[in-house]
């Protein structure tokens, strides 16, 4: 078994729930990391530019703003399970139309809406699924654990898709990672939906928007996200112009950090974690803050292996409060708790893409753009389970 029940790591044995869940994370990683480093070079190289490339993310994210209070509804009716794997087809969808773009320019508008609808079925039951099955004292071990398996994938995700879309294309990237996604779903479905009646909420929403607003704005930190969905993969390949160059080096970059996310998980369940967050936070922002000396390759190799690390460091704090946060009460609060999550960021996300392409318009200089990211990634450091 490639996840015993008793590990010497944890204190406690891992709910079957979330074994499955680490499963399907490691496939659907592996088939992400497999593609989404190179979305924004394919669309690059159809003649889009950075600005509109921005613009194609922010619409993402605008529709995933509004769409994710309807994921919320859905998930409530058809649990879990079943919502992750609605949202493997729609990803599998908005794979085939982003391919199309190249014959159907008008794809452009559409495609963002089956991505966002993926997103909305995604993460809120993600989020949900673990917060409610994971074991308090070992939470951040258990957490630690799971993006240690989502950055193995992304160990090896990056040099194949850097060899497929090298050598056979970028028709058979797209079909490759559509077949991984399509496999992710059986591991959870191994055992059981294991239902649990609940239903979302939008006055649950409401309530911990305004327990919590400190939260909204600390999820504003994945502005560092959206960089590395968009402007940093673009930055990677203009200076290493190989498509298998630049997998090779997200590839070696990505092993740096494996280690780290391990023993982090069990750190962090000993310390107090806003206090973790805040200087991770601050850490990480100060790298893209001086990316301007990421000329070449041995300094961009650096400055991945620094992000790479950086993420590390603060995914494992994050993730484990807000799951502590997410799963302090009943099935109806847990939903609408990942669904303030995935609002929050998303209207963040929104925020820095209009932010940096206006500065992108109006002066050209991607830097500009990793400062302001830099900015909003210590909002991270907002982030805590004090209540207002």
């Amino acid at each position: 078994m490639f996840f015993p029940s008793r590990l010497h790591y944890f204190s406690h044995e891992i709910n079957t729930e979330v074994k499955e869940v680490y499963w399907n994370a490691f496939i659907v990683n592996l088939a992400l990391s497999i593609t989404t480093l190179f979305e924004p070079i394919f669309l690059y190289g159809l003649g889009y530019s950075l600005v509109d490339i921005l613009w194609f993310y922010c619409a993402v994210y605008l529709a995933y703003s509004v769409l994710v209070f309807a994921g919320g509804k859905v998930i409530s009716w058809i649990g879990y399970k079943h919502a992750i794997f609605w949202s493997n087809i729609f990803y599998i969808i908005y794979w085939v139309m982003l391919y199309q773009l190249k014959f159907h320019p008008e794809l452009f508008l559409i495609a963002p809406i089956y991505f966002a609808l993926q997103k909305s079925f995604m993460w809120p039951a993600y989020h949900a699924d673990i917060a409610k099955n994971s074991i308090k004292d070992q939470r951040g071990r258990e957490v630690g654990l799971l993006f240690s398996l989502i950055q193995a994938a992304s160990i090896v995700g990056p040099l194949l898709g850097g060899l497929i879309s090298a050598f056979l294309g970028f028709k058979a990237l797209f079909f490759v990672s559509s077949v991984l996604m399509l496999l992710s779903a059986y591991p959870l479905f191994r055992s059981s939906e294991i239902y649990t009646k609940h239903s979302f909420h939008f006055r649950n929403f409401w309530k911990i928007l305004k327990t919590y607003p400190q939260n909204f704005f600390g999820y504003w930190g994945y502005a560092e996200d959206l960089m590395l969905m968009t402007l940093w993969p673009l930055y990677v390949f203009l200076a290493v112009p190989a498509l298998l160059n630049v997998g090779l080096l997200v590839t070696v970059a990505s092993f740096i950090a494996i280690v780290i996310m391990l023993y982090l998980g069990r750190f962090i369940d000993h310390q107090k974690k806003s206090h973790v967050l805040q200087i991770a936070s601050i850490a990480y922002g100060l790298t893209w803050l001086v990316r301007q000396f990421a000329v070449g390759f041995p300094a961009v190799f650096v400055f991945d292996a620094l992000t790479r690390t950086g993420k590390a460091l603060l995914n494992v704090p994050m993730t484990a409060l807000t799951y502590k946060l997410a799963g302090q009460g009943t099935a109806n609060y847990a939903i609408a708790h990942a669904v303030f999550v995935e609002f929050s960021l998303s209207v963040g996300k929104v925020v820095t893409a209009l932010l940096c392409i206006w500065i992108l318009s109006a002066t050209q200089n991607i830097y500009y753009a990793f400062i302001v990211a830099g900015g909003l990634t210590m909002f991270y450091g907002l982030l805590s389970s004090k209540k207002r």
